[in-house]
């Protein structure tokens, strides 16, 4: 099924906002959400790239550029891929992670780095099998 890809605008917010929520299964404070989603549109190191089919947003990706001290080397976080569970199986999430390394090599990165929730076995697979590897373990505390 062909796709498009272009840069998400201020104008996507609502349907990131579902797709986000889809990914998480929850919703979010819709306010909060578009302000902080505004905020990263402006920010150099941030990224986002949107999927489409027939016109409508069923994918996004998001990337973000660091200089992690300890790994001495600019790295690409891939902070959200999401697909609408329907288009799923379609190569939309490998053409929306092989564009987010193609950015990422383009901007210097030597590596990628992704979180994945530990119950998305699904998610494991997919990114096992494009050639990501299981290296740490991710800790968090809410403030």
């Amino acid at each position: 099924m062909p796709c498009e890809l272009r840069p998400a605008t201020p104008a996507d917010t609502d349907a990131v906002y579902g797709l986000i929520c889809e990914l998480k299964q929850k919703e979010y404070d819709r306010q909060t959400f578009a302000a902080g989603f505004a905020a990263n549109l402006n920010t150099p190191s941030q990224r986002y790239q949107l999927a489409l089919v027939n016109g409508e947003i069923v994918g996004l990706i998001g990337l973000q550029m660091m200089f992690p001290l300890n790994l001495n080397c600019w790295i690409g976080e891939i902070q959200e891929l999401v697909i609408l569970p329907q288009m799923r199986g379609l190569n939309i999430g490998q053409q929306l992670l092989t564009w987010a390394e193609e950015e990422a090599r383009q901007r210097g990165a030597s590596l990628m780095e992704l979180s994945s929730g530990k119950v998305r076995t699904d998610a494991h697979r997919f990114y096992l099998r494009e050639g990501y590897q299981q290296s740490h373990f991710r800790f968090k505390k809410t403030l």
